[in-house]
């Protein structure tokens, strides 16, 4: 793999000329066209900033997701009427306009990205383009039209020094927070190494050396076995699906055929797919779902809450049948989910021992 630095900025001159359309028609096409050009160094410094943890087959999407969320929350921060050909839309069905008709992308494909479920999606494109004329076709035009407006156009560009600058700058800043937490978790993962160890365990390692973090736990169990995945919290297995039990929302099921939330498609269980389900615990959350149509079992499961990145423990039954339940808990409040859901929420990400993105979902709020 070339230089992780000189690999960014490969992608971002190559990406930045769309990159820019995108959000100068996420921004409504009209007005001081600054706008469109400091949503784009603000997704670049985030993206820069973890470039090295993404998958490379995974950029676009990667992206294409920092972009939305960068939007979506400066629209709710300043909260202002959409514009141009974008008129009289919110700035969620604005996102799912542009992403559908513009971008190119499917329903199904919009949902993972933003981590709502197809029908959400669905809603708001229907919404969105009923207020924009109920023409698709019209809209695609229409897009085509104010997209003329390119980076040459643009008085102001995206300074990818800069951006590089302020990226390394803010993973060394991550990465000292980092090290800070895991001082302070230092004496309790120790014990839990030697406990591993006397108890005959090996310590995971990293995924197949494409991403470096380490596995997801799995625990092969036995139908209808509970475990106690944390305190007050049991989780369970059937052939079916998935159970689980917490105290404020007891003797919970989630059927194979029902986990529609990301891919839209009820019943189709042998495509690729994953899906979360947030329960509240006090000042903290219990995030789980199903991941199915895996030829075999994941190598880790990741859930992205806005900034915080988490592996998840996986269950699954013996036989490696391409279906299992991930967990884990979230050290977030409520205010704070409430706000990443707004944004994209909370996301799922199957990896296979190669690193490779396998599935992915999101989750309904």
């Amino acid at each position: 793999m070339p230089d992780p630095h000189d690999d960014f900025t490969v992608y971002a001159h190559a990406r930045l000329p769309r990159l820019v359309t995108t959000a100068h028609l996420l921004s409504g096409a009209t007005g001081d066209p600054r706008e469109a050009t400091e949503l784009v160094r603000r997704t670049l410094v985030g993206v820069c900033a973890r470039w090295r943890r993404i998958p490379r087959d995974d950029v676009d999407f990667y992206v294409r997701r920092s972009l939305v969320k960068e939007f979506l929350r400066g629209a709710r921060r300043q909260q202002a009427p959409s514009r141009g050909v974008l008129k009289d839309t919110s700035a969620r069905q604005r996102a799912v306009l542009v992403m559908l008709h513009r971008e190119g992308l499917r329903e199904a494909e919009v949902a993972q990205l933003l981590g709502w479920s197809a029908g959400a999606v669905s809603s708001r494109a229907r919404r969105g383009l009923a207020v924009c004329g109920g023409d698709a076709g019209r809209l695609r035009e229409l897009f085509a039209e104010a997209a003329q407006v390119g980076p040459e156009d643009v008085p102001f560009g995206v300074p990818l020094d800069a951006v590089e600058r302020q990226g390394r700058a803010l993973r060394r800043r991550r990465r000292t927070v980092v090290a800070a937490l895991c001082a302070l978790l230092l004496v309790p993962a120790g014990v839990f190494a030697v406990d591993r160890v006397v108890g005959g365990g090996t310590a995971a390692g990293s995924v197949g050396g494409a991403v470096d973090v380490a596995r997801s736990p799995i625990r092969i169990v036995a139908p209808g076995e509970r475990v106690a995945a944390v305190p007050g919290v049991q989780v369970w297995l059937t052939s079916d699906g998935k159970h689980w039990s917490t105290p404020q929302r007891p003797n919970q099921f989630l059927g194979l055929s029902e986990d529609s939330s990301a891919s839209g498609s009820k019943g189709d269980a042998d495509k690729p797919a994953a899906s979360v389900q947030p329960d509240r615990l006090n000042s903290s959350y219990f995030l789980s779902g199903l991941y199915r149509g895996l030829s075999a079992d994941p190598a880790r499961v990741e859930v992205t809450v806005d900034e915080n990145r988490m592996t998840g423990t996986v269950l699954t039954l013996a036989g490696s049948p391409g279906w299992g339940v991930w967990y884990t808990r979230a050290p977030l409040s409520l205010a704070e989910l409430k706000s990443s859901y707004g944004d994209g929420g909370p996301t799922v990400t199957v990896y296979d021992a190669a690193g490779k993105v396998v599935a992915r979902g999101g989750a309904d709020w």
